[in-house]
């Protein structure tokens, strides 16, 4: 009896097998192979088979995501994000990414007050973006397929709608709370600031107004949700991910999520290098020009531009350190966080002839093998506020020959010169006439201007990229604008940062390039050693990847990946060369016609006043 039931369980556990095994292809699957590779006779056996049924297996997916705090190169707190996924029945690490940090909007010279509130805030919304990631992002994405990028854009967007409401909620019951407690005592300080206000009036109004300049306000700063980071780190964790899991380069994975295939050829962009930062918060009296970068010809291998960039950059250190003597001391104050070296400059023409001497140095001639680039920032020169002269007790950082007064509603291009937005153009048009070898410059003005800065576009496009950073909205807003006649640029910066997926700049690179917009891939001003940002540049076909200095281990990391790239390509027979600079010429949008009566009315007073006139 037991030999019986045996063999019937036996019989029954080879019944559920055939069956399982034909419900999943089995037979078939191993009967195609073995006949397949019969004919192909591989030397490894077992490695064609196990590649074979690889392609069989279910997809990879997300099995937990672990956040915790990590270090950028300025020692500023940032977030590092684990993505472990389920491959092959077993859990896996797939990628660990580290974020590079949002830059501050302040100045490197504002008082040490408003820099520890800066340092707090950003501890605040690491710390806010680390526990989104370990909790609510965790769950969201559990179980999702990473190399379906716009779907988990799509959901991580959806949690992060959900909890902007749940905090604007939040901050408006507290502000209701705060008016009502405070409702009584404010009406009393009110009466009293009318009745004072009533005395002085007269005294007030023999008083003169001081006279300045007009001008549109900045939009209100867009109100991000406290960790908002958070999302930008799981988009490119994931995407860096995916290709792992895809076996391929992760520039090749952008690449396909942008094409929907892989490219049978890549370009590696031209580096944009900063070799000196002046500006705003830079010793001098130079305001205009925030980075002095160099660009390669279009058709010199990176190998052998990086080579000229070294020479240029030692060659412009050099002159710092004879001009100030005891070298040591000297580069010490001269290079700061991007490795850029900062002298003190008071007008933009030492910065380009010492850029031009160099390359010159270096048997190169500027405007032909090499160029120059100018980082503008114009919102940083602009002056929305008067400031008080140096010596007051709420003056900001005050260095040497540097006078702070200032002129409300005007871009102070250099200490003590202050120019309106049309004044500007002219400044800029006279500086590149002078300067051919200078083919772009980023944020000229600011984008308030909008009929100055086409003005100045059909002054100067026809040689110089005018590139808008600052100049356009996060991709996220970015994506959903009409773009207008308006208000055009050559080119547009994108920085892996702040609110920004990877599935909004990919939509947002297609988008400016069907308007005719160069693409530069940024880095940001607290860069870690993740090399993303050089793969997602040759991803996307970037025209240029501007990466700071060429020192320091997480702007040459950048470059370093660039040239294995470019080396991996030329093995594969894979790269492709670029185009040479091309500058489409951007023309003001025409003026409105006028409405019908309107030239024959003016034409009539014209006509009135030429008679008054006689």
């Amino acid at each position: 009896m037991a030999s019986t039931r045996e063999k019937r369980e036996l019989y029954e556990a080879k019944q559920r097998a055939v069956k399982y095994y034909n419900e999943n292809g089995v037979p078939k699957k191993i009967e195609e192979i073995m006949n397949s590779m019969f004919y192909d006779n591989p030397a490894d056996v077992y490695g064609y088979l196990s590649k074979y049924f690889e392609t069989l297996a279910k997809p990879p997916t997300v099995s937990k995501i672990t956040a915790r705090q990590a270090y950028d190169s300025k020692g500023q707190p940032t977030v590092q994000t684990e993505v472990h996924g389920t491959v092959k029945n077993e859990d896996k690490l797939l990628y660990t990414h580290v974020s590079s940090t949002t830059n501050s909007s302040l100045l490197d010279n504002v008082r040490v007050e408003e820099r520890e509130v800066d340092d707090q805030q950003r501890q605040e919304n690491i710390s806010a973006a680390i526990n989104i990631l370990n909790s609510d992002i965790n769950n969201r994405i559990h179980a999702t397929d990473p190399t379906q990028q716009d779907e988990v854009d799509r959901v991580i967007m959806k949690l992060y709608e959900e909890l902007k409401v749940i905090e604007d909620e939040r901050l408006a019951k507290e502000a209701e709370e705060m008016i009502k407690d405070d409702g009584e005592s404010s009406h009393r300080e009110d009466d009293k600031a009318s009745v004072a206000s009533g005395k002085k009036g007269k005294n007030s109004a023999k008083k003169g107004k001081s006279q300045a300049a007009v001008y549109v306000p900045d939009e209100p700063k867009e109100k991000l949700l406290c960790g908002s980071n958070a999302f930008t780190a799981i988009s490119q964790a994931t995407c860096c991910a995916a290709a792992q899991v895809k076996h391929v380069d992760i520039y090749e994975h952008v690449a396909c999520l942008r094409h929907g295939e892989i490219p049978e050829k890549f370009s590696v962009p031209l580096p944009m290098v900063t070799i000196i930062q002046s500006g705003r918060a830079a010793p001098g009296k130079l305001n205009c020009v925030k980075e002095f970068m160099v660009i390669p010809k279009h058709d010199m291998p990176l190998k052998k531009s990086m080579t000229y960039i070294q020479q240029i950059y030692n060659y412009v250190a050099k002159q710092f350190f004879a001009k100030g003597g005891r070298a040591k001391e000297t580069a010490t104050k001269l290079v700061n966080d991007i490795g850029a070296m900062c002298p003190t400059f008071d007008k933009a023409e030492q910065g380009l002839d010492l850029l031009q001497e160099a390359i010159t140095n270096c048997g190169l001639t500027a405007g032909e093998d090499f160029f120059i680039g100018l980082n503008c920032a114009g919102p940083e020169m602009f002056d929305y506020d008067p400031v008080p002269m140096a010596g007051k007790s709420d003056k900001v950082a005050n260095f040497p020959g540097q006078d702070m007064h200032k002129e409300k509603g005007k871009y102070e291009v250099m200490v003590g010169i202050a120019k309106v937005a049309d004044d500007l153009v002219e400044f800029w048009s006279d500086l590149l006439t002078r300067y051919p070898s200078i083919i772009a410059i980023i944020d000229p003005m600011r984008k308030q201007e909008e009929e100055a800065w086409m003005r100045l576009c059909d002054r100067i496009s026809d040689r110089c990229l005018v590139i808008g950073s600052r100049a356009y909205h996060r991709p996220g807003l970015l994506k959903d604008e009409e773009l207008t006649e308006n208000f055009k640029s050559s080119g547009i910066a994108f920085k892996l940062e702040q609110l920004n997926t990877v599935s909004d700049v990919l939509t947002c690179v297609k988008k400016m390039e069907e308007d005719d917009n160069q693409i530069i891939m940024s880095s940001c001003q607290g860069e870690t050693t993740d090399t993303l940002l050089a793969d997602f540049a040759v991803g996307v076909n970037a025209r240029f990847i501007k990466v700071g200095a060429p020192v320091r281990g997480e702007r040459t990391v950048q470059i370093n990946r660039l040239l294995q790239i470019e080396e991996q390509l030329e093995t594969k027979d894979k790269l492709k060369p670029l185009e040479p600079n091309a500058f489409p010429h951007i023309a003001p949008p025409p003026l409105p016609e006028p409405e019908e009566g309107e030239g024959e009315a003016q034409t009539e007073e014209e006509a009135k006043k030429d008679g008054k006139k006689k």
